[in-house]
């Protein structure tokens, strides 16, 4: 049985159009966070560490999980850094301008909510070092 062909024409590709609409010459939009999104996720995984250690940090065995589990929190955020090094100066984000808005696949946010979706589990870990440390404490240590 053959195929029958279409009189429709091929479809073509869509134009290219860029991520950033200030992009020039193929420079790339980058992460599009500001910094203090990333200041304030470091900060938090800080203090859970911090807390943690201070809390359970009195044998071998639990300051080498310690010192492993910190050393992917580097690896994370040292690879975001070597990453953005090797780019080079990137635009701002537009989350830094007055009213700037983050373009996502599911459609435009302000910085309040990206920084709630992003900063969210961040910020329970550091909570939940608080607790640890608060609930080691009130046991005695």
């Amino acid at each position: 049985m053959s195929h029958p062909s279409s009189d429709l024409p091929a479809a073509s590709q869509p134009p290219y159009i860029a991520n950033d609409p200030h992009e020039t010459s193929g420079v790339q939009a980058g992460f599009q966070l500001p910094r203090w999104i990333w200041h304030s996720m470091f900060a938090f995984y800080a203090i859970f560490f911090i807390a943690v250690a201070a809390a359970t940090g009195r044998d071998t065995a639990t300051v080498m999980m310690l010192v492993i589990s910190l050393l992917y929190m580097l690896m994370f955020f040292g690879t975001a850094g070597l990453l953005h090094k090797q780019k080079g100066r990137e635009h701002d984000s537009p989350l830094d301008r007055a009213g700037g808005l983050l373009e996502t696949w599911t459609g435009p946010m302000d910085a309040r909510t990206v920084a709630a979706q992003i900063l969210a589990v961040p910020a329970g870990f550091a909570f939940l070092g608080i607790v640890v440390f608060l609930a080691r404490a009130s046991a005695g240590f």
